[in-house]
């Protein structure tokens, strides 16, 4: 009877100082800069996250686990159209359920991280949260105060009229 070889762990660090270990493998997969520090083998001691908070980088973890650790899945959300159906759908769907807050936080976790395919869902959220609205709509669901004066804010909508269109 063989036994799975226990997957080899990384330690990370948030800017908080909480310590986290995911698997070495599924983090190379999602985040190219973890990859990177993997590559040139300084993953010996934890990674310190200075721009990534504990609960961010635990969200992250999960988000990670579920797309990345499971060998089956990575190869399975490559191939496939997602339905609502898909377990990864239902999963990414109650994952961006969170307040502004957080889901901003994600955001810039991804974007630090590299982790595109976490980048893009997020933005892909704050895009459908703006879809059909209007501007003063967006302002007042991402609590945008419009700091222009009239003149200002009609250069603007002159010099960018392709957006107003």
């Amino acid at each position: 009877m063989s036994t799975a070889a226990k997957p080899k762990m990384l330690a990370l660090e948030s800017s908080d100082g909480e310590q986290f270990e995911v698997a070495e493998e599924a983090m190379g997969k999602a985040s190219a800069m973890i990859r990177g520090i993997i590559d040139e083998g300084c993953d010996d001691e934890p990674i310190r996250l200075p721009q990534v908070k504990g609960p961010v980088l635990a969200r992250v973890l999960e988000y990670v686990n579920r797309h990345f650790a499971d060998p089956n899945d990575v190869l399975a959300a490559s191939f496939h159209i997602p339905n609502a159906d898909d377990p990864i759908k239902r999963f990414d769907d109650a994952f961006v359920q969170v307040d502004q807050e957080t889901l901003f936080d994600l955001i810039d976790a991804a974007n630090y991280l590299d982790i595109q395919s976490l980048l893009d869902l997020t933005c892909m959220t704050v895009a459908d949260q703006m879809k059909g609205k209007s501007l003063d709509e967006i302002r007042k669901h991402f609590h945008i105060v419009n700091d222009y004066s009239k003149d200002e804010e009609e250069d603007v909508r002159r010099e960018n009229s392709w957006a107003f269109e």
